[in-house]
């Protein structure tokens, strides 16, 4: 199975290595904007064999399966639109769109010509994402709260009133698009649909978050608060609760460590720790082969309303604080 990537930042070396994990994997295209970059970035992950383009139409016409789309945020809708316009199988970075009509319009595009899209956000696909679900079914859980912070690297920058890369206004509109992403699809993976959304956000000299706060109140009546930014360093745990249990979970993206305590029925406390030798994008990748193989469009249809909802989530928070 041939794939091309689109982008050539850390997320995309981190894509080509877990797909080492796979035998039938061939990297057969990368697209940039500049050769330059394209080759600099090959030769640092050791794939120069790999063809580089600068257009969309090469990619098409190598016949590839799917493209991975690792762009910046506000590019993820007119790339995806082309390659699915074309018949190509779209893997799509994180968040898939800015707004709900985008993701909408995509998903037709999908279901009508056959073709596989998919979101990779690594979290719901995981091996621990599926234990966390049925022991949080299992507890009866009635709420969480979510921590979600990850302290940027370009804080020196934004210091320096410079704004880029996912603080850019246009292409990455901050941490509500960046991190908020990763509790918000997982809350409504855990809790189903969602009725109400309130929410406070910190916001950047150019009008992007740096910082959210969310309240989210679930369709069966569970609650999910939410702390999430990009200026914090994260050193409390989330945690699922119910009447009688807690889950406490270390690391909201990729899940590190659930632990499970109970309080009335004093059963022990149990640990369960992610498989560190398995790349955490090794099962979004394994979803995605499985999606295209087998055709099945329910499932992919699946995954496509949690991105949906969650989009929906975003958006909604975007207006509520565009008006405070």
């Amino acid at each position: 199975m041939k794939f091309a990537t689109i982008g050539t930042g850390d997320i995309v070396k981190e894509f080509i290595k877990a797909t080492k994990s796979f035998d039938n994997l061939n990297y057969g295209v990368c697209y940039s904007r500049t050769l330059p970059t394209a080759k600099i970035f090959l030769k640092n992950i050791d794939e120069e064999n790999t063809i580089i383009t600068t257009s969309f139409e090469e990619i098409v016409n190598q016949k590839v399966d799917f493209v991975y789309i690792a762009s910046p945020n506000g590019l993820h809708y007119s790339q995806a639109l082309f390659f699915l316009k074309n018949k190509i199988n779209v893997l799509l970075e994180k968040p898939v769109t800015f707004l709900k009509k985008e993701i909408l319009e995509l998903t037709q595009l999908a279901n009508k010509n056959k073709v596989i899209l998919l979101e990779a956000i690594k979290t719901i696909h995981s091996k621990e994402f599926e234990i966390l679900k049925e022991m949080s079914i299992n507890s009866k859980a009635t709420g969480a709260f979510l921590n979600a912070n990850q302290y940027s690297s370009r804080m020196s920058k934004i210091n320096k009133n410079i704004f880029d890369s996912v603080f850019d206004a246009e292409l990455g509109k901050g941490n509500t698009y960046d991190i908020l992403i990763y509790p918000v699809e997982m809350a409504i993976a855990l809790f189903g649909e969602v009725k109400e959304v309130k929410s406070i956000s910190k916001y950047l000299k150019n009008g992007v978050s740096i910082a959210d706060y969310v309240l989210i109140q679930h369709v069966n009546g569970n609650i999910t608060s939410i702390n999430s930014s990009k200026n914090n360093f994260q050193t409390v745990n989330s945690q699922i609760y119910s009447e009688d249990q807690t889950l406490e979970i270390k690391g909201i993206v990729t899940l590190d460590k659930i632990i499970s305590e109970h309080h009335i029925a004093r059963v022990g406390r149990i640990e369960i720790s992610r498989d560190e030798t398995i790349h955490p994008m090794i099962q979004e990748i394994q979803e995605m082969i499985h999606l295209i193989k087998t055709q099945d469009f329910v499932k992919m249809n699946y995954w496509l309303n949690l991105s949906i909802q969650s989009i929906e989530v975003l958006e909604k928070i975007s207006v509520i604080n565009s008006k405070n």
